[in-house]
């Protein structure tokens, strides 16, 4: 099952850096029939939501 986190950034531990931690973009997009319901739910596009099998583009 996937994970569903409420961000658009993910904090990444760097092993080449002297600052840590780095924030990368996430290729996602939220699935509308769930955000017209009130939820968040992430989805990489062009794959279905798990929540609702919504395809999400």
């Amino acid at each position: 099952m996937c994970q569903q986190l409420p961000i658009d950034k993910i904090a990444v531990l760097s092993m080449y850096d002297m600052d840590g931690v780095t924030t990368v973009p996430v290729p996602g997009r939220r699935c509308p029939a769930c955000l017209e319901r009130g939820q968040t739910v992430w989805v990489i596009p062009g794959k279905c939501c798990p929540t609702c099998g919504t395809p999400v583009n």
